[in-house]
């Protein structure tokens, strides 16, 4: 099941690259600080993309020149997401935690 959208994907595709390279600087990044956003108001979200686009190496994604669009309209919109897949995220480790039956 794909817990991120399409449009988010391709944000974070360029936003965590930004984010495993030095000096971690770039379009998404200053997209997001735009409307008040730091990478640790992601969490969540930055585990679904590690969950659905699994690193080769240290760096994920790729660097451009643009950002793609910001996938949320404002600050509030985006740490309502990150509480989302907080949820999704809690599911699925209790399921990994629950005792297995006999």
């Amino acid at each position: 099941m794909a817990i991120l959208t399409q449009q988010e994907k391709a944000f974070l595709d360029v936003f965590l690259h930004e984010a495993t390279t030095a000096p971690f600087t770039g379009p998404a990044t200053r997209a997001l600080h735009e409307i008040g956003l730091e990478y640790a108001d992601l969490p969540h979200v930055a585990w679904a993309y590690a969950r659905e686009s699994p690193r080769t190496g240290f760096e994920w994604g790729h660097a451009a020149a643009v950002a793609p669009p910001l996938p949320w309209p404002s600050r509030e919109a985006a740490v309502e997401r990150d509480q989302e897949i907080h949820h999704i995220w809690k599911d699925e480790h209790a399921q990994m935690s629950a005792p297995k039956a006999p």
